[in-house]
This record gives C-alpha cells, sequence and structure tokens, in this order.
C-alpha cells in the first residue's frame, strides 16, 4: 500500500513541458522602447514589456532599471543578458 502512495506522489519536473513550448511565445517580455547608445542606462522610457516572449521575462524589469547596455541596440529588440554590463 504504501508503495502506491509514493509512486502517486508523481515526479518532479522544472520548465515547460512539452505542451507549454509553442505558447511560450505569446508571454510578455522586455523590449528595447528606443534606440540605445553604449553605456546608456535603462529607464522606463526606453524599456517595455510586451509580446512576444522572445527576451528576459517582465520579472527582471526592476533589476534592469538603472543597469547599462554594453553596445548600441534598435528599438524592438528583445532584451539578453549578454546586452547588460
Amino acid at each position: 500500500e504504501t508503495e502506491r502512495a509514493w509512486l502517486s506522489l508523481g515526479k518532479v519536473k522544472y520548465g515547460p513541458s512539452n505542451t507549454e513550448i509553442n505558447s511560450l511565445k505569446f508571454r510578455r517580455s522586455l523590449y528595447i522602447a528606443e534606440d540605445m547608445k553604449e553605456d546608456q542606462i535603462f529607464t522606463e522610457k526606453n524599456m517595455r514589456i510586451i509580446r512576444p516572449g522572445l527576451g528576459l521575462s517582465p520579472k527582471y524589469y526592476d533589476t534592469l532599471l538603472g543597469r547599462k547596455v554594453n553596445q548600441d541596440i534598435k528599438k524592438g529588440t528583445p532584451i539578453k543578458w549578454d546586452m547588460i554590463k
């Protein structure tokens, strides 16, 4: 009986399931809202949370405010970690 109870708990799996992978692009993410030059600081004016979900998660919005970019970035580009100093 206890073996059946343990089996009913299932297994822990982290990350999106196979059925969720296709819907990830419909999530929101962080994008550049204005052209930015190297060493320019992220502000509320030059960063937006929009779809599709190709950039960083919106949970990093406050983390990025005040940080600098390490390259010139065009408007409409999804924000990635390798763009940040």
